[in-house]
């Protein structure tokens, strides 16, 4: 980890108020010791499980962080990567061509790649072509406080995904994880967050005002068009309704908490 300190480390845009981190980290080869799947097979099995919930509107534990605009994890596969190229010791699939170049075949993780122990450094034809998982994230603030968040509202889930990649400290010893985060960080060319002036927590609370303004214009008009007698009155208890405040925001690990007015 020492050597990580003198790399020429990328580094995160901001617009506004809202950041971003891309990571590009190298995912383990081979199986893993004791089971039948891969490092990958895993490692996408993690990100399904969590996909489903993020659709099924399950609670999971991106909600713990609620600074988190945007999130993508996409893995990148060398038969990916590799189209248009052209590299000994790669297999490319027969007929299946570019006017660039020939398209490679599926690479199979689970058969490890074995080194010609018989040539010096360097000689041996064979190759290794890993795949890579990329993550892209959004969020409000300062890039070392988010991972402070992240390492201590979601460590436990954060390591079950990245202990899949290469030398992944985990996030018990913050400045090695931090370390690590930064070695594989990798620099956005293009950065255009739409509301750079809207924290989530803001957002949220907009949301909520538009939820009770729509119930209250329901209140105050019927649906023939009628108006409500008593208007002053639920007027009052319109604004009751939405005097709040987000609370704990954007200290670490800050929430948005609705607070009624009296």
């Amino acid at each position: 980890m020492d050597d990580y300190e003198s790399l020429n480390w990328a580094g995160s845009k901001s617009v506004g108020q809202v950041s971003e981190i891309a990571v590009l980290a190298p995912i383990k080869q081979g199986p893993i010791p004791g089971e039948r799947r891969t490092y990958e097979q895993r490692l996408r099995a993690a990100i399904d499980n969590l996909q489903n919930r993020v659709q099924k509107g399950i609670p999971n534990e991106l909600d713990r962080v609620r600074s988190i605009h945007f999130g993508r994890m996409i893995i990148i596969r060398p038969e990916q990567y590799l189209v248009y190229s052209q590299v000994a010791g790669v297999k490319y699939a027969d007929g299946l061509q570019t006017d660039s170049g020939k398209i490679p075949d599926v690479f199979d993780d689970y058969v490890e790649v074995k080194k010609d122990t018989s040539v010096g450094p360097g000689e041996s034809d064979d190759i290794q072509c890993r795949s890579w998982l990329l993550t892209l994230v959004e969020f409000d603030g300062d890039l070392k406080v988010y991972f402070r968040n992240i390492a201590q509202y979601l460590g436990p889930a954060f390591d079950s995904i990245f202990v899949n990649c290469e030398d992944y400290p985990g996030t018990t010893y913050f400045e090695r994880f931090w370390l690590w985060i930064r070695r594989y960080q990798i620099e956005t060319a293009l950065f255009y967050p739409r509301y750079r002036d809207l924290s989530v927590v803001r957002i949220r609370q907009l949301q909520e005002f538009k939820h009770q303004f729509d119930e209250f214009v329901a209140s105050v008009r019927s649906p023939t068009g009628s108006r409500a007698k008593s208007m002053d009155e639920l007027f009052d208890a319109f604004l009751r309704r939405t005097q709040q405040y987000a609370g704990d925001f954007p200290a670490a690990g800050g929430t948005f908490r609705k607070t009624r007015g009296a």
